[in-house]
């Protein structure tokens, strides 16, 4: 593992000194080496976009439109799945300025990824997708995509996070790459590119007051995004798999105290196991620390149940185990998950009410949900729910976060009596 990503930090190196070499000829006459650098850096980035906006697209539906990428040259396109849910029709229009009608190839809510494709007659112009496993926090990140209805838009920032957890409903991957490019509506399924203008990640939503860029925007992980696309092309669906385990994290303190932590290991324990589970019969027990899957050093518990979450049904996952100071690999082979909850097809979209966004709203001792993205045409839109709006009780029980949520909401949806939700202090009964 620390061999290929020195490998390719070597190559990171090699692509920007070549690209060094062709800059400084554009750098004044007797230009400091510090603007000679600059304008290097300058040029990387313009060469990143130019690999990469040839395949960003404009997807077009009636209900609104988004962003993709072309991820092969037979016409397949990567997008998200809440840019074509619900739409009648969609067009997509290339960079060169053509237009064509589209179908969906497949969709799939819980990772907010779906493939369309078109028939130009022709190839089409693809990105590199790259291997997200690779990215580190630090890293630059460069967003390309239509914002506001602004084709081709490119905006530059870094890598502020990864595996990162927003507490959303919607999407049963958790595993988001958090950047502080800017990210508007609009760029949602478009590709996040690294500097060597390789697709590291697909733009998928943002955590703001103002519904507009705070400089907190997250993409799907291409890696995920590519195992997705796999599967929507081969049957139209995805299949998520489980082992019948529950993580939790590890304080600092206790990361601290692990001997020979590998660097950058985020370590998980595993604190309750279903009798008769995988995880069960693969040997795993309560207490045991997993340090990564599959050869690649765990980012939390977000990182692991993605990597699981995927791996084909009766597959094989590698665990990297610590149980009372000793290293061991367990192997274990993940069943069919269960359908997706109710509570993802309520068609919302939910995070946490932070400490600051209740004291901006003037409210310090609020605890809910608020709602980030809601679908079109799904049970919430249809009974008037709407993004921006703060979820307090199901049924007159206190949701103060998101896993509250779903468990009232898996409740009250069992019940013969509607389903009423406690939205902005207002009583919202869901209609059917």
């Amino acid at each position: 593992m620390r061999t290929s990503k020195m490998l390719r930090l070597r190559w990171a190196v090699a692509a920007l000194a070549l690209l060094a070499a062709g800059a400084m000829a554009d750098a004044p006459a007797g230009a400091s080496a510090a603007t000679r650098n600059a304008v290097s850096l300058q040029e990387a980035f313009a060469e990143a976009a130019r690999r990469v906006m040839p395949a960003t697209v404009r997807v077009e539906s009636p209900q609104g439109q988004g962003s993709g990428v072309i991820f092969d040259p037979q016409g397949r396109i990567l997008t998200n799945e809440h840019v074509v849910a619900g739409a009648r029709e969609l067009r997509v229009r290339l960079a060169d300025g053509r237009v064509f009608p589209a179908k969906v190839v497949g969709s799939d809510r819980g990772s907010d990824i779906a493939v369309v494709s078109v028939d130009a007659g022709a190839p089409l112009p693809a990105a590199e997708l790259g291997d997200s496993d690779a990215v580190q926090v630090g890293y630059w990140a460069i967003a390309i995509g239509n914002p506001m209805g602004l084709e081709r838009s490119v905006t530059v920032g870094i890598v502020s996070a990864i595996g990162r957890h927003t507490g959303a409903t919607g999407s049963a991957t958790q595993d988001f790459i958090q950047t502080d490019a800017a990210i508007n509506p609009g760029n949602s399924g478009g590709p996040l590119v690294n500097i060597l203008g390789q697709v590291i990640g697909i733009n998928d939503h943002i955590i703001s007051r103002t519904g507009e860029n705070s400089g907190l925007g997250f993409a799907v992980p291409i890696n995920t995004a590519k195992s997705v696309a796999r599967q929507l092309v081969a049957t139209g669906k995805v299949q998520r798999s489980r082992l019948g385990l529950w993580f939790e994290e590890l304080t600092a303190e206790q990361r601290a105290a692990l001997p020979d932590l590998v660097a950058d290991t985020v370590p998980v324990r595993v604190s309750k196991i279903e009798p008769g589970s995988a995880a069960e019969k693969a040997g795993l027990k309560e207490g045991d620390l997993v340090l990564g899957a599959d050869g690649h050093a765990s980012q939390g518990g977000a990182d692991l149940a993605n990597r699981i979450q995927l791996t084909p049904v009766g597959g094989e996952v590698k665990l990297a185990v610590l149980r009372d100071g000793q290293r061991m690999e367990v192997v274990a082979h993940p069943e069919a998950a269960p359908p997706d909850p109710e509570a993802m097809r309520l068609g919302v979209l939910l995070a946490n009410v932070t400490p600051e966004l209740a004291a901006h709203i003037g409210q310090p001792n609020l605890h809910g949900v608020v709602v980030m993205r809601v679908y079109e045409g799904q049970l919430a839109w249809r009974s008037g729910v709407r993004r921006g709006q703060i979820i307090t009780a199901v049924n007159g029980q206190a949701t103060p976060d998101v896993p509250s949520f779903i468990k009232q909401y898996e409740k009250a949806a069992q019940a013969p009596e509607p389903v009423k939700l406690t939205v902005n202090g207002e009583t919202v009964e869901l209609k059917g």
